[in-house]
């Protein structure tokens, strides 16, 4: 599969669920990829251990999380959930500073040299807090989706 296309289905999207913390964010996220058959449990650990180190957090018009490994990555995935209330994770340029994250994307990678193409796909793409705003509004996984494949400009490859 072409790294620039990145597999998701409803499974992989949970609404606006309420977490303790980021760690429970990345862990339920990651759970479900597991379940899908995308991940190895060295990915579960090892997204665990890189937030920790690396934060993910992005204070943007709509705060955001964009936790990513590659990981015990079998395939190259994205799992999404909108949360209420938000979550704090620690800011992704490294200041310290507190992200209330209303939205978290998680993804897995299959080749570190297209990481930061992903990255920079997504910041790009999320610049527009209408964008994220009606991602974080969206009833039902589908809705949410068919919203992301588009703002992203078709990345996703949407199955069952």
């Amino acid at each position: 599969m072409d790294e620039s296309m990145m597999r998701s289905n409803e499974r992989l999207v949970v609404l606006g669920r309420s977490f303790k913390d980021s760690s429970e964010v990345i862990a339920c996220l990651a759970g479900l990829a597991r379940e899908e058959g995308f991940v190895e449990e060295l990915f579960v650990t090892s997204i665990q251990e890189r937030e920790l180190e690396y934060p993910t957090g992005l204070a943007m018009p709509v705060p955001l999380a964009i936790p990513h490994i590659g990981d015990g990555c079998a395939v190259p995935f994205v799992s999404v959930a909108t949360l209420d209330p938000p979550v704090v994770f620690k800011s992704m340029d490294r200041s310290g500073d507190d992200v209330h994250a209303r939205i978290v994307f998680l993804f897995g990678i299959l080749e570190p040299k297209s990481q930061l193409a992903v990255l920079r796909k997504f910041a790009r793409a999320f610049a527009n807090g209408d964008d994220v705003g009606r991602l974080a509004a969206s009833d039902t996984p589908g809705a949410l989706l068919r919203e992301l494949n588009g703002i992203l400009g078709g990345m996703l490859n949407v199955g069952r």
